[in-house]
């Protein structure tokens, strides 16, 4: 997938928030933070079931292609590890903040 093709991700140019907006902190498209880190892990859910299906399939010997099989389990893994990553992020983040004075 094309980083360019990423859903929510555009240029600053094309952006329509306001600095009113903002501040506010409500979300442009109307979607809640936990709404949108619900459908990322269902996204990563969902990554894993499929590469899971692949491989099931290849061992029951239902397809042949070795291919398909493996650049599904990268996917899986990379977007396992990337929400993985994002996760350890947030907790350092939320220890920063924790331990600012104020």
């Amino acid at each position: 997938m094309d980083p360019i093709e990423l859903n929510g991700i555009r240029p600053l140019q094309e952006s329509n928030i306001s600095p009113e907006r903002s501040l506010k902190g409500s979300a442009p498209s109307g979607e809640s933070f936990a709404d949108m880190l619900t459908k990322a892990v269902g996204g990563v859910d969902e990554t894993m079931k499929e590469s899971e299906h692949n491989i099931q399939s290849f061992i029951a010997g239902e397809t042949d292609n070795v291919h398909d099989v493996m650049i599904s389990m990268q996917r899986a893994q990379l977007s396992f590890q990337m929400m993985v990553e994002v996760r350890n992020k947030a907790i350092e983040t939320y220890n920063e903040i924790s331990r600012m004075q104020i």
